[in-house]
Parts: structure tokens; C-alpha cells; sequence
């Protein structure tokens, strides 16, 4: 799309200038979440999850758009399970690098400085895409880490092997094929070098 690439520059020439800001409205965002959802034995991921968009010819991680009055945490979890077939749930980070504050209510402190901290068990969100959709349209996709249900024993190793579940929305939305993959071979299928940035980073930050 034309629009695109020059929202793009806009913006990044916007935000290199000091306390530069941009502002969209409801009707030019659209707020998206995704889980790169992992195998995990003794807590290490092994293997992640990546559907396959039959159309376009195209290796993904899962993600889409938030429903109205719907969480993003929950969106992440739907969408995994709908464009997938597996189903998953949020993976605690041992330690998260965030510029989150502590609440007040728990640290006793009422002004933290805007400063990157460690979160210990943390299922916030560890990165964020900002995508320009069209001239003055931006998509925002919230990442957060998962881990596939029924694979893991209480004590976070893999217990038995899962397939997929038919009738979500996969068909209707063009995905096919989809798996669980070694981290690996997952980088060398990945169709976008952004996706694989993000399994990159979601592994390190997993596994420090």
C-alpha cells in the first residue's frame, strides 16, 4: 500500500526528535495480540509454534486483532487458538526486562522513575510491533509468550504429544498447516525476518 511506507518515514522521523509524539485515533489503530507459544523441557523451550497461511505461501507466528471489551492477554490466547488449533496458555518470565513500574500498593513508593526493571514471573507483554496500514493507519501487535496446553507436566517438561483441534477459524481465515517446530527449524521456515527477531528474542529472554 502507498500509504505505508511514508506513514512509516513520518513516524520515524517523528520519533527521532526529543519527546516528539503521534496521536491516532480509534478509527486509525487497530490494536492486535499475538503468544509465541513454546514446548518447554526442564523450563528451556524446545519447540515453537508456527502456522502455515495457505494463500500466501506464508510461515507465521499467531496473532490477531482484539475484539471489543476484550483483553489483549485473552486475544493472544483466542487467536493462538483459533488460527492454530492448539490451545495455550500464558508462560510466566522468570525475569522480564520492563519499563513497567511496581504498583504503588506493593512497593510502598508513590513516584518510580521511568527506568527499565526486572519483573520476576511476569506474563506482561515482551515486545510490541508498530506496523503503518495505510497513510495515517498504524496496527499495534502486542507479543507475549505462551506455552501449548497438554504438553506440559506440572512440572513444566512435556508429558504427552497434542494435535490440533479442527472447526476454529483457520479454514475461513486461509491457514493450513500448522506445528510445532525445533527453534532452529522453525527460524529457517519463518517466512518474515520480523517474526524470526521476535522467536529470537523471546528465547533469549527465556533463557538468559
Amino acid at each position: 500500500m502507498v500509504g505505508g511506507p511514508v506513514l512509516y518515514l513520518a513516524v520515524r522521523r517523528l520519533f527521532t526528535r526529543r519527546r516528539a509524539q503521534v496521536q491516532f485515533t480509534s478509527s486509525q489503530f487497530v490494536l492486535s495480540a499475538g503468544a509465541i507459544s513454546f514446548e518447554f523441557v526442564d523450563r528451556v523451550p524446545q519447540r515453537v509454534l508456527l502456522v502455515h497461511h495457505s494463500r500466501k505461501n506464508e510461515w507465521l507466528l499467531a496473532k490477531g486483532r482484539k475484539d471489543q471489551g476484550e483483553d489483549l492477554t485473552a486475544a493472544a490466547v483466542r487467536e493462538v487458538f483459533e488460527e492454530t488449533g492448539y490451545r495455550c496458555h500464558l508462560h510466566p518470565i522468570p525475569r522480564l526486562p520492563t519499563r513497567a513500574p511496581v504498583s504503588a500498593a506493593l512497593s510502598g513508593i508513590a513516584f518510580q522513575p521511568d527506568i527499565v526493571r526486572i519483573a520476576e514471573n511476569s506474563t506482561e507483554p515482551f515486545a510490541i510491533t508498530i506496523r503503518p496500514t495505510g497513510f495515517g493507519q498504524v496496527k499495534l501487535i502486542f507479543w507475549y509468550i505462551g506455552c501449548v496446553d497438554s504438553l506440559q507436566s506440572d512440572h513444566g517438561d512435556a508429558s504427552a504429544a497434542v494435535t490440533p483441534e479442527r472447526g476454529t477459524h483457520m479454514d475461513a481465515e486461509g491457514f493450513g498447516d500448522t506445528g510445532l517446530f525445533k527453534i532452529e527449524d522453525a527460524l529457517k521456515r519463518l517466512t518474515y525476518e520480523g517474526d524470526r527477531e521476535l522467536v529470537r528474542t523471546a528465547v533469549a529472554i527465556l533463557t538468559p
